[in-house]
């Protein structure tokens, strides 16, 4: 078993948990939006405080790569990096997503399938679905154009949802069988998966080590930077 830093940057969560074999034992959290760049640093020092271990003890540092945010994956994947870097210790890599869907799974047993959401802006979700058979995404999903029965079946049992996309799925496939819950992201869910990647040496390479985008970011150019045409 082994001591790991879990960082959560993701979503508008910026999170940060300490586990020792397993068990959580620190944990910091805000919800107050995208403050991960101010705020990051602070928690995991504040953590480890709270756990009284040195950064030189720890064994690895997981790290939530996505989907999600473009800027909150980059802080949180640059500062797993510098720190393992620096330390001689692996990063592991767990999926934002999976984590959260293994998550609303331990915590509502029973259920056929279940759904994690992050809301992708207008009508779309970065979406994931955790069953026993056969995990499925994560992909981008536009909820207004791709029918809830691509992901689940008419005469499938109750299904719960989690993530900051749920809300938005379950308005727009208001006949899916779907159950939302208060599953959000956080560096808490990461435990299992990075303790999984730890054991069985999945090691993420630092040069290589990307965040999950799934699609390119969103960026418009101000008119002021616009080069004028021919026709202007």
């Amino acid at each position: 078993m082994a001591l790991i830093l879990l960082i959560e940057t993701a979503t508008a969560n910026c999170s940060v948990a300490i586990a020792r074999d397993g068990e959580i034992i620190a944990v910091r959290s805000s919800d107050d939006g995208y403050v991960h760049a101010e705020r990051l640093a602070v928690f995991i020092q504040e953590s480890l405080e709270e756990a009284n271990i040195d950064p030189s003890v720890l064994d690895g540092i997981g790290v939530s790569i996505g989907p999600g945010s473009y800027t909150g994956l980059r802080v949180g994947l640059s500062t797993a990096k510098g720190m393992a870097y620096g330390l001689g210790i692996p990063v592991l890599p767990v999926s934002t997503l999976e984590a959260m869907a293994r998550a609303c799974a331990k915590l509502n047993p029973g259920a056929s399938s279940y759904l994690s959401a992050i809301d992708a802006r207008r009508s779309e979700v970065y979406l994931y679905a955790h069953r026993a058979a056969r995990d499925e995404g994560p992909i981008p999903v536009i909820l207004d154009e791709i029918p809830w029965t691509s992901w689940l079946d008419k005469g499938e049992d109750l299904v719960y949802i989690c993530g900051d996309g749920g809300p938005k799925v379950a308005e727009l496939w208001p006949e899916a069988p779907i159950k939302e819950t208060s599953v959000r992201c956080s560096a808490m869910h990461l435990v299992d998966q990075a303790e999984e990647a730890f054991q069985q040496g999945k090691w993420a390479d630092l040069a290589y080590i990307e965040p999950l985008y799934l699609k390119p970011p969103n960026v418009t150019i101000p008119k002021s930077m616009k080069i004028p045409g021919p026709a202007e």
